[in-house]
């Protein structure tokens, strides 16, 4: 019933916001995730998506300045449209109280998301697209691009898959894994180590409807493990973001065995995805300092590392 009730609260809060196009929450406030206690309270994470990001701050420093500090009041005010679409295209404000909840709120133009979810230039709105949302507004043209996003991110989670005997929880926390390569987060374990085990147990039935249920690429046996159909996979692959694909082409011979052509893939795709998300990562904590303020920017950075490493304690 938690989840009800938060839901009907950002419906609230996006209410007291300028026009938006479409509105998605994520993480443990609005998708359950095992090891959190029921009436433990979480920061609501959204992602703004909006036609224009430079008229979105104008109207809403006039109509909601409670939600900014005096360093992002005159951030949003003078910044450009380049500058805000600095690094991942996306500003977050932190440490938004409204009613019972704290929000972080994540503004970014609707051409910016389609771009990443079909071409994964940073993974930063691909990533968390790829995990279960809860969809306040929904917008057609994204949800299309996103079974786009969510396809290739199976296919590289298929192909990164190096168990002998996966099963089907394995491919689920391979695939989560994928937008945590060269983050920050990661980087200064500031975040629960045990998160995408968590993140795969409490959102199993979304990740069956999205994922298992939508492919033929692999086949989950009765005793749990799958069965990969890599000639499907390999023509899947084709299918990936073209300036991935071309580095995979790149990266292989025909000379290669069938071992040394998938280990070559893997080693590609990890390479690939750790340095486009280190870049938008590190990115994103500079600007964060500018659109949060540096007391927020700070003390949400110490509330990230104080709980990621309370979690770790916790689990050894």
């Amino acid at each position: 019933m938690q989840n009800l009730n938060i839901r009907n609260r950002i419906y609230d809060f996006i209410g007291t916001l300028p026009k938006t196009i479409s509105v998605k929450a994520y993480g443990s406030s609005v998708a359950y995730q095992s090891g959190y206690k029921e009436n433990e309270k979480k920061q609501v994470d959204l992602i703004v998506i909006v036609d224009n990001i430079k008229k979105f701050y104008e109207e809403n420093l006039k109509i909601n300045k409670y939600m900014y500090k005096l360093t992002p009041r005159i951030y949003f005010k003078l910044a450009t449209v380049k500058g805000l679409k600095k690094h991942a295209s996306i500003c977050y404000t932190t440490h938004i109280d409204y009613g019972d909840d704290t929000y972080k709120m994540g503004v970014i133009e609707k051409e910016d998301v389609i771009d990443d979810l079909l071409n994964w230039r940073t993974f930063y709105i691909a990533g968390r697209f790829q995990k279960e949302m809860f969809t306040a507004i929904s917008d057609s043209e994204i949800e299309q691009a996103n079974e786009i996003n969510r396809k290739n991110a199976l296919t590289v989670a298929l192909l990164l898959l190096d168990k002998d005997v996966p099963t089907v929880n394995d491919l689920y926390e391979k695939l989560c894994s994928l937008s945590y390569m060269g983050d920050n987060r990661k980087t200064f374990k500031a975040e629960d180590p045990n998160k995408i085990k968590k993140l795969v147990e409490g959102s199993k039935d979304y990740f069956d409807k999205e994922y298992k249920n939508k492919t033929d690429l692999f086949k989950e046996m009765p005793n749990g493990t799958i069965k990969v159909d890599y000639s499907k996979v390999y023509i899947a692959m084709k299918k990936l973001p073209k300036s991935l694909y071309d580095e995979i082409q790149f990266s292989i011979d025909v000379k290669m065995s069938e071992e040394e052509t998938l280990n070559s893939i893997r080693k590609t795709i990890n390479s690939y995805l750790t340095r486009i998300i280190k870049q938008s990562s590190h990115g994103q904590t500079r600007k964060g300092i500018l659109t949060t303020g540096p007391q927020n920017s700070i003390s949400y950075a110490l509330e990230k590392l104080k709980k990621g490493r309370k979690k770790e304690k916790l689990n050894n």
